[in-house]
């Protein structure tokens, strides 16, 4: 009985052992990018490979979650803007949303070659790279990448651009134009409403806002009727205001880049 009592508990903590290992395994991280090898400016991106149920984070990760964080290394030649995200998808359970990418997604980070001469001095791009994976748990992860400049495969270049089609788009190839915008007070709580126009008016699907300073962001209020988007928000101090909106527009499946002053 002692050997089977033993055989038990080895067997229960070699398969915790294994399925903390397989959780750590559920992102694969790579860096691609789309040089061509004459270009001033181009695309590098972080691939991010993620298992079947799983997912990451978009930039505003929603009620729970954590965005993807990437800090690069870059040599002296070279200047990057801000890490881009691609539409994401809603993702619900139950009363919690958050906002993310499953199976496959490329972070795109815009990038200047400043000086041409140098740049003949191949060095390393160095990205650290973390984010938190989930599905039923989650699991944070983070690698540090190192990857030399060279002409891109066409394969790379292919997945660079299928990612660029996929950025939220400007905000007036929608068709819409914002034909009011006010917050209102309810008690503790701040109601904000966007009423929208234009052509599109009738095929808004929903509102995906980025993170908004000093506030709390009730996402399960988010309502789009009749080109009306409103959502309620709770301030974290008495002189709290909604002096700047941002986020994507959601037309007919397709993101449109928000942002109102």
């Amino acid at each position: 009985m002692k050997n089977l009592g033993f055989s038990l508990i080895t067997l229960l903590v070699t398969f915790q052992i294994l399925m903390s290992s397989q959780e750590k395994n559920q992102v694969k991280v790579e860096i691609i990018s789309d040089w061509d090898g004459v270009s001033s400016k181009f695309f590098l991106g972080v691939k991010f490979s993620i298992s079947p149920g799983w997912y990451i984070y978009w930039q505003n990760p929603g009620d729970a979650g954590l965005a993807p964080e990437i800090k690069l290394k870059l040599p002296s030649y070279l200047k990057a803007g801000d890490v881009l995200f691609p539409v994401p998808k809603k993702i619900v359970h139950g009363d919690i949303i958050s906002y993310g990418y499953y199976n496959e997604v490329v972070l795109l980070i815009p990038v200047q070659i400043v000086s041409k001469e140098k740049l003949k001095k191949a060095d390393v791009i160095e990205a650290e790279v973390n984010w938190l994976v989930c599905r039923e748990s989650c699991v944070p992860g983070g690698t540090t990448l190192k990857y030399a400049l060279m002409k891109a495969k066409d394969t790379e270049k292919a997945l660079v651009k299928k990612y660029v089609n996929l950025l939220p788009r400007n905000f007036e190839a929608s068709g819409l134009t914002v034909k009011n915008f006010k917050v209102e007070r309810k008690g503790n709580l701040n109601l904000v409403k966007i009423e929208l126009a234009g052509r599109g008016v009738n095929q808004i699907n929903d509102f995906y806002p980025n993170l908004i300073d000093k506030f709390l962001i009730d996402f399960k209020s988010i309502k789009v009727k009749n080109g009306m988007v409103e959502f309620v928000v709770m301030p974290l101090s008495s002189d709290a205001k909604v002096n700047f909106l941002s986020g994507i527009i959601v037309v007919n499946n397709e993101g449109y880049e928000f942002n109102l002053k």
